[in-house]
């Protein structure tokens, strides 16, 4: 059976004799029923004669070829017997031409569905080599319009990098126009299917390609090594570009996640300038800021805080968080004023209260806004009591805390903040025992404090 085997490698040399053989036939039998002065039968039916025998290699050659496996069975099946459909026309030709008779109806409509019959064959059989968009994926616009043709993503730009999924948005596409021809629901070679996600983790014949990291995966190895080898992928065409190669290795050495965000994976610096210039996806840690999107703050809104002594602006041009600070500190009592905030808590980014004479009380109304990054509350009576209203501002950044009344009593508050990242607390109760230990229940943040400056003492 090995020389049989042998033989059906033989089926893409074979098939293109009878294929030309069969087109040049149908071409005399027309040319010669359109000038009945030519003789051309007898060449006529040679050909359809010659195309018959080739036509019968090249499918027996391709039965034995498809045992090898590794192809769409539905595929191969329409293909199988379209080509031995194809075989027996050809000998009905042969054999209704030899006659000499080229002009009866039956020879003439037959060899026209031979044609069609060719083409369809034709295209059946590249489909699974080639892949089953290989004639559209290149065609012009409008056959693709026709042909419902939606083409693969090359360079997506993907705007969002916490919903860009690394694996459907990067790799996938990396993987369906290079190695997709061979290993995908159409055509499985080496029983490896790349396209349907399930079947590419589980692998193929010779077990997983897949592991938990680059150096131990065979699709790693396969793309890596020498392009003379014969265990080089892809075998054809164009290989994986250096950037397509680190982003498979970079997708491999983060456990091949086919579910997680750019955003959830570590990105080394490598990884971000490549995303970025293929895809505009700037993966570089953004603030809360950045990635958050608010209301407006109403012009009516904004001219009632101006009216109650605070001054309020946008802290940048492409974003609706504002900037709030006491500015009326000498006629109004903040304490008062403060609940109006509440209508624009969600905008207040950055808020300054410093020097206002702020109570414990009125920061009731600071702890309910969610989004506050930067807070100044320095030169107040504030209290330890009063920093529990702060617990829940879970982005906040920046604290101030300068010349208050807060101790070490606050530190199990204070080290709720988890984003903090800077902390002012000179100036105040705290000692330098409570400060270290925040700053170990804390370890990121910086504190600044301990220390205590005098006071000029007055020369009269």
């Amino acid at each position: 059976m090995e020389i049989l085997d042998w033989f059906g490698r033989f089926h893409p040399a074979f098939v293109h004799f009878p294929i030309g053989l069969l087109i040049g036939a149908v071409l005399f039998h027309w040319i010669s029923i359109r000038r009945p002065t030519w003789k051309g039968s007898a060449v006529v039916s040679t050909l359809y004669l010659f195309g018959f025998v080739t036509s019968g290699l090249a499918a027996f050659a391709g039965w034995m070829l498809a045992k090898e496996g590794g192809y769409d069975m539905e595929t191969i099946f329409r293909h199988r017997w379209l080509g031995i459909l194809m075989v027996l026309i050809s000998l009905a030709l042969w054999r209704m031409t030899r006659l000499g008779d080229l002009n009866n109806r039956g020879p003439k409509w037959l060899s026209l569905a031979l044609v069609f019959g060719l083409l369809i064959t034709g295209h059946l059989g590249g489909e699974m080599t080639h892949g089953e968009d290989y004639l559209v994926e290149s065609a012009p616009e409008f056959i693709k319009k026709l042909a419902s043709y939606q083409e693969g993503m090359k360079y997506a730009v993907l705007d969002d990098p916490d919903s860009a999924i690394v694996y459907d948005d990067i790799i996938k596409p990396i993987l369906q126009r290079k190695c997709w021809t061979c290993h995908s629901n159409s055509i499985t070679k080496g029983g490896l299917n790349m396209e349907d996600l399930d079947l590419f983790l589980e692998g193929g014949k010779n077990g997983k390609v897949i592991e938990a990291n680059a150096e131990a995966s065979e699709l790693y190895k396969r793309i890596t090594m020498d392009p003379e080898r014969r265990k080089f992928m892809p075998p054809k065409g164009t290989a994986l570009s250096y950037q397509e190669v680190a982003l498979v290795g970079w997708w491999l050495d983060q456990g091949a996640p086919t579910d997680k965000s750019v955003t959830t994976v570590e990105s080394p610096p490598t990884i971000q300038s490549i995303l970025m210039g293929r895809h505009k996806l700037d993966t570089k840690p953004k603030s809360h800021i950045e990635k958050t999107k608010v209301d407006p703050v109403s012009e009516d809104v904004m001219q009632k805080i101006l009216a109650e002594g605070f001054a309020i602006k946008q802290i940048a041009m492409n974003t609706n968080f504002v900037d709030v600070k006491w500015k009326d500190i000498d006629t109004l009592d903040v304490n008062e004023r403060i609940k109006i905030l509440s209508a624009v808590a969600d905008q207040i980014a950055w808020l300054d209260l410093g020097s206002s004479n702020l109570s414990d009380a009125a920061l009731s109304t600071v702890g309910g806004m969610n989004n506050l990054v930067r807070l100044r509350i320095e030169n107040n009576p504030i209290t330890d009591n009063g920093i529990k209203e702060l617990v829940n501002l879970k982005h906040l950044e920046s604290l101030n805390l300068y010349n208050s009344k807060i101790s070490d009593l606050c530190a199990p508050d204070l080290s709720q903040l988890r984003s903090l990242k800077k902390l002012f607390i000179w100036q105040t109760d705290f000692s330098e025992e409570g400060i270290a230990q925040l700053k170990t229940a804390v370890p990121d943040v910086e504190v600044i404090g301990g220390y205590t400056f005098n006071t000029p003492q007055s020369s009269d």
